[in-house]
């Protein structure tokens, strides 16, 4: 008996040793598909609907070959989930739970928002001037600099920036003078607004983007997050297999070499004003003010700094990137509503002619533009520049009324344009209908589901800005030009599959016409 148990045990060994190349090939398989399954039972242990998912991609796999725009990657999945307070997909292996219901919203947005403080962003190696922003920053950091950068969004200092607003706007006139009679792509054209408006109102210099229809400026800021496909594949290949990666691989989620030169532009001014001790009153010499103050706070306190200067470069970076793309975007889906419903755009002038009574546009005629502020939110009911808000659980937390524990770090999200579209929380959603932001509607329609600014503390600091700039432009254009729709003018508008912030797949076409 002995001599059979050391002979079937010298056979094993002998077989290991022969096979063993096939033995560890089939051991890498079984790991491999542990490791990205082991997490698929998330929801389902939670008693959570969820979207069934595919090994290595999850849920995803239809965004990342470019099949489904991300908006509408949104809404699917918020009709998928319809009926319930959430539910569960997988970006990849890791689990992501959509909240739907109208007050857990509010619960993680608003009310327990300290459970949720962080954007769900992970840690990368990108330069400091991109992951020092203020959507990079996490916990008791983000609140000190959101703190600092706060009061440049002030009605003060936006009342004091709206003649430069109108200086731009004016210019815009006399650009697009020169496309009178004719099809224009409008995004492109609303770009190069944007672009001087953030320049000059917040750093002081001119982009020269209404006056040089090939300036420099715009072609480097245009391509801010253009990349190649080899390193989109790289990017979704780590984000996939190895997000942890990111801490330790210099590789960015923008386009490194457009964004290295705007921050430089951004720093020399930043330099220039400190060394010659010139003063403006823009958004760049409150972010020098403050860092100036923090540091001398820091060494007379010992407290923590947190505005040194790659954070200052860092908003200034942001802000221009994010003030401009979203800002026109806004702008060109406007335009467009305008363009297909000649009514709207009718009533548009007519109500703005009444309030002003042919007079100058001055900063006090914008609370009394009722019906303009609601035709610019029913563009961002319609078109949000960010389809879905993302959050991190920074603490555990028990979703109210449920038996569903977060532990720190799980992600969740708020598909935004869902909630937009839903016809039980806007009356037609698929009709473009500023009405229903007028005075009764839009006390029915509870703030917290209009999310095309987000929601809570960590919601967009530049919202203000942003809207200040639509209307004085829409005023402007409205006053002097008719848009109406051309052979290249798409109905309805299909969507870009493969970009993540919204954009026109064929851009957005309308013909210009001189009043």
């Amino acid at each position: 008996m002995d001599n059979n148990y050391y002979s079937g045990l010298n056979k094993m060994l002998g077989f290991l040793l022969e096979e063993w190349k096939l033995l560890l090939f089939f051991s890498l398989i079984f790991f491999v598909y542990f490791h990205y399954t082991n997490t698929f039972d998330y929801f389902e242990k939670r008693r959570i609907k969820y979207l069934k998912p595919t090994i290595f991609f999850g849920n995803i796999l239809v965004r990342l070959i470019g099949k489904k725009s991300f908006i509408m990657f949104q809404l699917d999945t918020y009709k998928y989930f319809k009926g319930e307070p959430f539910g569960g997909i997988f970006e990849g292996r890791r689990p992501v739970l959509y909240i739907l219901d109208s007050d857990l919203i509010k619960a993680v947005t608003i009310r327990d928002s300290d459970h949720f403080i962080d954007r769900a962003i992970l840690p990368t190696n990108e330069p400091k001037y991109i992951n020092r922003s203020i959507l990079h920053l996490r916990g008791s950091e983000w609140k000190a600099v959101r703190s600092l950068v706060t009061p440049a969004f002030s009605s003060a200092r936006l009342k004091n920036m709206f003649p430069l607003i109108q200086e731009c706007t004016n210019q815009l006139v006399n650009f697009l003078d020169k496309y009178n009679n004719s099809d224009v792509e409008i995004k492109d054209m609303m770009v190069h607004l944007t672009l001087e408006i953030t320049g000059v109102c917040a750093f002081g210099i001119s982009t020269d983007s209404l006056k040089d229809e090939n300036a420099e400026f715009k072609k480097i800021a245009m391509d801010f997050n253009k990349m190649s496909v080899s390193k989109r594949l790289l990017l979704f290949s780590i984000l996939l297999f190895a997000p942890s990666l990111l801490k330790y691989i210099n590789i960015s989620f923008f386009n490194y070499e457009a964004n290295k030169k705007l921050a430089s532009i951004l720093r020399k001014t930043r330099s220039e004003r400190v060394s010659t001790g010139t003063r403006r009153n823009d958004f760049l010499q409150l972010l020098i003010d403050a860092s100036v103050t923090e540091k001398e706070d820091v060494a007379n306190t010992k407290n923590e700094r947190h505005l040194d200067d790659d954070t200052v470069d860092a908003q200034a970076l942001i802000f221009l990137i994010a003030g401009f793309e979203t800002t026109s975007t806004l702008l060109s889906f406007a335009i467009y509503q305008m363009a297909i419903q000649p009514e709207i755009q009718n009533k548009l002038r007519d109500h703005i002619e009444e309030i002003t009574k042919g007079e100058d546009f001055c900063y006090d005629h914008l609370v009394q533009l009722d019906y303009l502020d609601a035709f610019v939110t029913e563009t961002l009911r319609m078109y949000p520049p960010v389809a879905r808000i993302d959050r991190k659980c920074t603490k555990p937390y028990t979703l109210p009324g449920t038996s569903v524990h977060l532990k720190e770090g799980d992600f969740v999200a708020i598909p935004a344009y869902g909630i937009h579209m839903d016809p039980d929380i806007y009356h037609e959603p698929e009709k473009f209908k500023p009405e229903r932001f007028l005075r009764e509607g839009k006390n029915d329609i509870p703030s917290h589901l209009f999310l095309a600014f987000g929601a809570g503390p960590r919601n967009c600091i530049g919202a203000r800005f942003a809207m200040v700039i639509v209307k004085a432009t829409i005023v402007t254009l409205v006053r002097n030009y008719k848009f109406s729709m051309c052979s290249k003018t798409e109905v309805p508008i299909k969507f870009n599959r493969k970009a993540f912030l919204l954009t026109a797949e064929s851009g957005v076409w309308v013909r210009v016409e001189r009043i």
